[in-house]
């Protein structure tokens, strides 16, 4: 894991990092794509990238006893790639065909506008893919640029869970990184941005016959404690018994599906409400989220809503670390983001610990009626003109 992603990309190459991890996989010095396939798939295991708004990396899985070979190829995929240039623009072709897919995706296009009305052309505000003018100008020396700038040992962590002896790991980890040196130059600070302070409308049309509302409000980090009363709202907003889907869907019949998202980063990030309805209930829509986010503020979440909530977050978390993989990864990043690998052992309590009082105080705080989005992608307004259909 690599601290990255968007926060690291300047607005003009918007989109380096999603390509980038996905040309590692392309070839290195001793390696071509072929090969690297050839090989895990010879084992039984797998080999991946992955990139989005914090970070970047990549993962291996294979039996105990290859370690070593699944080391051997994912240490030489991160450290050795060639990033070949007819691969290149292969990869772009296929990431901008994803982002004229994520037109089609109203949810996403809502979401696109509203963390750039939130956040401006910058860190969180640019999507991970990029765009249709940024993808076709990134050329192998920006690919290599990142690569040299942020794939080093200070900017690093890696994670490795399964049947296998730590004196091992740390033999064949010092073989296959050992002469892996550190960056000289200072690692990039992610620029903090600024904490919104109006009310900002985005509308953008599209040729379909379903409106996307979302309302987003100016969010918390990884490393504040308001992060688990938000993350108990969201809960408490989403499943199928909440509050939003009672009132918003059930008895009002206003939407297809309607929930709530809080999104932390290394910086301040969002929290949202977001729902899917017909084009002309849009204002009624927005009309009902505005007034849940303020009877948050007025009497936040009800004793059973917040027992459930924390209830079902902590049994979701605590499936995850089942997972070997799930575990990995989220050990890593807690590491990489400075919380420590074991932070995920606190967090039951940190849950448990939140109270009534505090999920109404930390609505206040975020869900400011006077400070948020509202992002909409509806259908062009029918003409009803005389002479026009």
């Amino acid at each position: 894991m690599f601290k990255g992603g968007v926060l690291a990309e300047e607005p003009e190459k918007n989109g380096v990092s999603s390509l980038t991890t996905k040309m590692l996989l392309k070839g290195t010095k001793t390696h071509s794509a072929e090969d690297i396939a050839r090989e895990i798939e010879s084992i039984g295991g797998s080999i991946d990238t992955f990139g989005g708004n914090n970070s970047f990396g990549a993962s291996a899985e294979v039996l105990s006893g290859d370690f070593a070979t699944g080391l051997d190829l994912l240490s030489d995929v991160l450290l050795n790639p060639v990033f070949p240039s007819s691969a290149l623009e292969r990869e772009k072709q296929i990431q901008l065909a994803g982002i004229k897919a994520q037109k089609d995706q109203l949810l996403k296009t809502a979401g696109v506008n509203m963390r750039k009305a939130l956040f401006g052309n910058q860190g969180y505000g640019l999507d991970s893919m990029g765009t249709e003018e940024t993808v076709p100008r990134l050329q192998v020396a920006d690919l290599q640029n990142l690569h040299q700038r942020l794939t080093v040992p200070n900017n690093c962590v890696l994670a490795i869970y399964g049947d296998v002896q730590a004196g091992a790991v740390k033999a064949e980890v010092e073989k296959m990184f050992g002469n892996w040196k550190p960056s000289a130059k200072p690692l990039p600070e992610p620029v903090k941005p600024k904490l919104l302070s109006e009310v900002k409308q985005v509308c953008e049309t599209r040729d379909k016959k379903q409106a996307v509302l979302i309302i987003g409000f100016s969010g918390t980090t990884l490393y504040e404690k308001d992060r688990y009363p938000l993350e108990l709202i969201q809960e408490a907003c989403s499943d199928l018994g909440s509050r939003l889907f009672l009132r918003v869907r059930e008895n009002l019949g206003l939407a297809y599906y309607v929930g709530a998202q809080n999104f932390m980063g290394i910086v301040p990030g969002y929290f949202a409400f977001y729902c899917g309805t017909a084009p002309e209930k849009v204002e009624l829509v927005e009309k009902e989220l505005l007034r849940e986010a303020e009877l948050l503020r007025a009497d936040g979440l009800t004793e059973e809503e917040l027992k459930r909530a924390k209830a079902k977050v902590i049994g979701q978390k605590k499936i995850a670390r089942q997972d070997l993989g799930g575990l990995a990864s989220t050990t890593a990043l807690d590491e990489l983001f400075g919380l420590g690998y074991a932070h995920s052992e606190t967090e039951d309590a940190e849950y448990e610990a939140v109270t009534l009082e505090q999920i109404k105080t930390v609505a206040q705080k975020y869900l400011k009626p006077d400070a948020l989005v509202i992002s909409v992608v509806k259908p062009e307004a029918i003409s009803t003109s005389k002479g026009k259909e």
